[in-house]
């Protein structure tokens, strides 16, 4: 109950806010503003205040209290302002009166309400399919898994932990460098009474549906069609892949089709091999694994409704009345001074609604009153009054809309002698523009900036909320500066925007723990050879006939509705033109925020075509609209079956004796060492853990390498003095110890002999995978003494596969300093040595990846202390630095190597390889071009039978 009493307060202190701010197209996007808005500001703003109580055993209560506090404060503003500030008169004329609404385009709007209760009932199902609960087990679904390990630690880590100042549940010690603060809410709604998967699926819900209202008034306010608002939104769960073409393909027959689709299981892959394409990235499970998107995609699109809405509604000059002698004169007097004559002769205005189908009688009947066009004459000669008729529109409750904007006939006349366009023209016309221009008087500077200081507001909050659509919306808005007007105004958002939002970037950013970022600049997003053709191809497949429709659409767009496309197309190039973060993927978020708004455009051609009247008849633009809607729709059908039929999985997150323990015996500060999991009962009773999957560490910019090396040495390390410093050091309470770290292959040589001996075993869990948890004390252990590790060295480890043991070793190699190094054939790594033969370190482990080895056998180093490693297992050669960081990787001439099993390097540094396989030697430059090649098999000159080796 008192989670959603908190909702209820923040969605009114939203609308509060947006009424004073934006006019609305409709009581849709007035919901759709103040949830967004709200959400995101209480978000905030009860963060803050439960960080300003850090120290307090429960900073959410405190951050809660203040919130209801200050909202019911804010809410009942009208009431006590006059109080406080003592407003002078202002007679100053005001073109855009917020909290009003506009005249809407012909439609229902009962079918606008039908529509957002369908998508509903559809978000509804999407999110309980793939996040669902039972007798105190989480159930996620496959797909989500990965992701949702992150999201929900840090859900728990709030409601039931105590996360300030924020860390990484997942890497603790460190500064939280994910933006949280989505998640950061859900797991509020659970410290206020909802289960997590009520909280988080119920955030999801509402955001998602107001994203779509937003996107379906964006449409309406753009082309000026309900239908083309309704159409736009509903693409979303279409995203127009070609991926279900090859996947059709491969079926036999039309029954095996359909049977095969009601069975699938995983989002349809596309035909390309890049990283995210096998797994369904264009599909909607972007936004069921990231359920933080939606949000921040909508409060961008909030701001561009306020734009559009703001740019067609800027006052023009009102032209002085000519006097009654001229009127005389002129035998055909113009519509600005005549404004009763014919609207068909009148000048073509860029600024005022701008539509694709004219406003009618008809759509007039469901807005409020006082939003109707007025007249140009009397605002044009009274330039003291509001453009809106009545005088009270310019009071101080101007931003409450005086009726229901579902109410009201009586705004017909008005707007038919305003220059709306008849019912006959509405049926008939496209994408025309107004007949007739709105004079209204101009405004004061100061009294444009309000909305564009309340959008920076919003989208300075964006940050820790979704940065990668912060990013996108900073780009989209930059682009708009240039090609629209109002440019002051807009620079004033962008220094609003700047201020708030500066300090989290560099929060995100910066700080001594964060891993080396990638050039700024980096060509082709995932595609592996980004050449022109292959970036075609690739954008051509992922959206399908939609390209089509939208060449369609800008042909029949007009000049705003080009500029909007044109300023939008700049998320394109941002995800294929550079990397913000560490993982290039992450740019997905700037192509899905596009669709959202191209959708509008394929919408917008596919209603032209269902309007294209040929020979009177409109049956051929019907039939071909049909068709292309059929085209783009198929692969968005079948990836809802893969929602339905996914399969699950658990994690316990109450009534748990592990978590019940947890609860009792440890602080919610505590940090755990344990495994590299993904999820576990240890995070659900929203405790940290030293350093979880790897993954989600590395992809948040955290410099995962060198925390691999300290927990490496935790696990294996001999000297108890110094695991216990380590610990220590690293803010370290406890150590749970199970099967996963025993069996791990990272972990060659488990300690936990030396935690069973020198730290007290505080809790046996033998039903959680063999889990014994140590405490770590306060103070060192009496007994605890500086014990020497015992010393590996390449003389006494004999074989095995600890530090200085050996599995068939192969091949051996001195660098420059005189450290010796092992190519150690059975164990796929390379053991290097001192001069005195102590082990210093190991390069490489056993797999076929990047940096790793099947079976090393000849190594060599050149004079820059690169080392070289033919791994026969591989078929490779790989050129790694002294630290064995990889350089290149070389897989030889056609036919490629088969088995290269020696390197030498000359005194040129050239290198040479003994390719087994294909008898043969290979020379290759340092930067690893191929010079030569000689040898074939046989037994006469300059042939070899199974060579081995080779020397310079």
């Amino acid at each position: 109950m008192l989670a959603l009493i908190y909702l209820g307060l923040a969605f009114a202190v939203g609308d509060f806010l947006c009424r004073r701010f934006y006019r609305f197209a409709s009581v849709a996007h007035r919901c759709a503003a103040a949830i967004l808005s709200g959400l995101l500001i209480s978000s905030w703003f009860t963060y803050l205040a439960g960080l300003l109580f850090t120290r307090a055993r429960q900073p959410l209560l405190w951050g809660n209290l203040l919130f209801g506090i200050a909202a019911i404060a804010v809410l009942s503003w009208n009431r006590w302002k006059h109080k406080v500030i003592k407003r002078a008169q202002d007679d100053s004329p005001n073109t855009f009166v917020p909290g009003r609404y506009l005249p809407r385009p012909t439609g229902s709007s009962v079918a606008d309400w039908l529509l957002i209760a369908g998508y509903v009932v559809l978000v509804s199902w999407m999110m309980f399919a793939s996040f669902n609960s039972s007798d105190g087990i989480l159930r996620i679904a496959n797909q989500e898994y990965s992701d949702f390990g992150p999201n929900t630690a840090i859900m728990q880590s709030f409601a039931v932990g105590h996360n300030f100042p924020t860390e990484y549940p997942h890497f603790s010690g460190d500064r939280i460098r994910y933006h949280f603060l989505f998640y950061f809410q859900a797991g509020n709604l659970e410290f206020l009474g909802l289960s997590p998967v009520w909280s988080l699926n119920l955030l999801s819900m509402v955001t998602l549906v107001a994203m779509l209202t937003l996107a379906m008034t964006l449409g309406e306010v753009v082309f000026n069609s309900r239908a083309v608002g309704r159409l736009g939104s509903l693409l979303f769960f279409f995203f127009g892949s070609l991926s279900y073409v090859p996947y059709l393909q491969r079926q036999p027959s039309v029954r095996a089709a359909i049977q095969a689709i009601r069975q699938q299981r995983d989002f349809l892959p596309s035909i390309f091999p890049y990283r995210g394409d096998a797994w369904g990235t264009w599909s909607q499970v972007t936004y069921l694994n990231q359920r933080h998107v939606a949000s921040a995609i909508g409060i961008l699109l909030l701001v561009l409704i306020f734009l559009v809405i703001r740019y067609r509604m800027r006052p023009k000059r009102a032209k002085a009345p000519p006097s009654i002698h001229s009127i005389a004169a002129q035998r055909n007097p113009s519509p600005e001074i005549a404004p009763h004559t014919s609207s068909e002769d009148a000048p073509r205005p860029e600024n005022i609604l701008e539509p694709g189908s004219h406003i009618t009688p008809a759509s007039a009947a469901t807005e409020p009153k006082g939003a109707n066009i007025l007249p140009p004459e009397p605002v044009a000669a009274q330039p003291n009054l509001c453009p809106e008729i009545r005088a009270d529109t310019c009071s101080e409750n101007a931003t409450q809309p005086e009726t229901s904007p579902e109410s009201s006939k009586e705004e017909i006349a008005s707007l038919s002698d305003s220059g709306g366009a008849s019912d006959s023209e509405a049926a008939t016309e496209g994408a025309t523009e107004p007949k007739q221009e709105v004079v209204a008087p101009m405004e004061r500077f100061r009294d444009t900036l309000p909305g564009f200081i309340f959008s920076g507001v919003l989208l300075g909050l964006l940050p820790m909320w979704n940065s990668a659509v912060f990013i996108g919306a900073a780009a989209v808005l930059g682009v708009w500066f240039i090609l629209f007007p109002l440019r002051l105004q807009m620079l004033t958002m962008a220094v609003t925007t700047g201020l708030i939002a500066l300090s989290q970037m560099l929060y995100l950013t910066g700080g001594s723990g964060r891993t080396p970022m990638p050039r700024l600049f980096h060509w082709g997003y995932t595609i592996d050879q980004p050449t022109a053709a292959n970036v075609v191809k690739y954008l051509g497949f992922t959206f399908g006939f939609k390209w089509l429709l939208i060449a369609l659409a800008l042909v029949f767009a007009n000049s705003l509705q080009r500029r909007l496309f044109l300023a939008v197309s700049s998320l394109v190039a941002v995800a294929f033109c550079f990397q913000f973060t560490i993982e290039v993927l992450a740019n997905q978020k700037f192509i899905h925020t596009w669709v959202i708004i191209a959708n509008l455009f394929v919408a917008f051609a596919l209603w032209r075509l269902w309007r294209f009247s040929l020979l009177r008849t409109t049956v051929p633009g019907k039939l071909i609209a049909s068709v292309l809607f059929l085209l783009v729709i198929p692969g968005g059908v079948i990836d809802f079956f893969p929602i339905h039929n996914t399969g699950w999985s658990e994690v316990q997150y109450r009534n748990d004796p592990l978590i019940e323990w947890l609860k009792r015996n440890t602080t919610p500060r505590d940090i755990f060492l344990t495994d590299r999991f993904v999820t576990h009962p240890i995070l659900m009773a929203g405790r940290r853990v030293f350093y979880g999957w790897p993954y989600f560490a590395w992809s948040a910019g955290y410099n995962a390498s060198n925390r691999d090396r300290v927990y490496t040495e935790l696990f294996e390390s001999k000297d108890p003095w110094k695991v216990y410093h380590l610990l220590k050091e690293n803010g370290i309470e406890y150590v749970a110890y199970d099967n996963a770290v025993r069996q791990a292959q990272f972990i060659k040589r488990p300690n936990q002999e030396l935690f069973a001996t020198y730290f007290p075993k505080v809790y046996d869990a033998p039903n959680y995978n063999g889990m014994v948890i140590y405490k770590v004390p306060d103070k060192p252990p009496p007994k605890l003494s500086n014990l020497p590790e015992s010393v590996s060295n390449m003389f006494e480890g004999g074989k095995g596969t600890g530090k200085g043991e050996f599995d068939s070793p192969s091949g051996i190699a001195v660098d420059s300093k005189g450290n010796v190094l092992v190519a150690d054939t059975g164990n796929g790594r390379v053991e290097k040595f001192s001069p005195t033969s102590t082990f210093i370190s190991t390069i490489g482990m056993k797999g076929a990846g990047n940096g790793q080895l099947g079976a090393p056998n000849g190594i060599a180093v050149d004079r820059n202390g690169n080392v070289y490693i033919a791994d026969a297992g591989n078929h490779r050669v790989q050129k790694l630095a002294s630290n064995g960081g990889l350089i290149a990787e070389w897989k030889g001439p056609e036919p490629g190597f088969y088995g290269p099993r020696r390197i030498a390097i000359g005194p040129d540094d050239s290198i040479y390889v003994v390719d087994q396989g294909h008898t043969r030697i290979v020379k290759f430059s340092p930067d690893g071009q191929v010079l030569t090649a000689w040898g074939t098999k046989g037994n006469g000159d300059a042939q070899f039978d199974d060579p081995t080796s080779v020397a310079v």
